[in-house]
């Protein structure tokens, strides 16, 4: 019964699923106005780093090469990028050797974005052979609530199940993570997931209540 609107929440990633709010824009536009030989692109996990990286370059695929993973090899030290702009994503996780190879290619001409957790990533941005450099840090924000809701709502708009949710239990939805981007849908997921089985076995939960949002909070770990 709702398994199309649960999967507009699961955790995955999606360009095809694209939803604009004024930060992603802002950020957007600056990555693709670059002049830097290095960015380091910094936010809280879940802020949607990672979309950023994956929207880039499934878009302009002739402008830019995606390490989805920080897994790189011997071969991929080697490889030509042509004249593209490297994407590293969890680049936090990158070794020191493999930093330096990428500080090295965005001397010779390739720049390269490297999406990092916030605190690691200032670290490693204010590194020497780091701050020496033409660089620039750019932040991705968590969500207003106004995106927030935008957002939802949208979703159950499109499935006509607005009687599922109203905005006193999104603004309770919001508070408790704290504006995440992925946290948020994780939350939905699961708050849907526990409707669905409601309706399944004759329960009596017909919207996300009080009761739907307290066992999803424990499901999370957020109780």
């Amino acid at each position: 019964m709702l398994n199309e609107l649960i999967d507009e929440f699961r955790d995955k990633i999606d360009i095809n699923d694209y939803y604009s709010y004024l930060n992603f824009e802002i950020v957007k536009e600056e990555l693709l106005s670059n002049k830097n030989n290095i960015i380091f692109l910094l936010g809280p996990p879940g802020s949607g780093k990672s979309f950023m990286l994956n929207y880039l370059y499934f878009k302009y695929p002739d402008r830019y090469f995606l390490y989805p993973e920080p897994t790189i090899s011997k071969n991929d030290l080697l490889k030509d990028y042509g004249n593209k702009t490297i994407l590293v994503d969890e680049a936090q996780l990158l070794d020191s050797e493999v930093l330096e190879h990428f500080r090295i290619l965005s001397d010779k001409g390739n720049p390269v974005i490297f999406s990092m957790h916030l605190k690691e990533g200032e670290k490693i941005a204010n590194l020497p052979q780091f701050r020496s450099r033409y660089t620039q840090k750019i932040y991705m924000k968590e969500l207003t609530y106004q995106d927030f809701e935008n957002f939802v709502l949208s979703k159950f708009i499109k499935h006509n199940k607005t009687s599922l949710i109203n905005k006193k239990m999104l603004k309770k939805i919001f508070k408790i993570t704290k504006g995440n981007f992925r946290l948020s849908k994780k939350f939905i997921f699961t708050a849907l997931n526990l409707l669905e089985f409601s309706f399944n076995n004759g329960l009596k939960y017909k919207q996300i209540d009080n009761c739907i949002f307290e066992m999803s909070a424990i499901e999370l770990g957020l109780r």
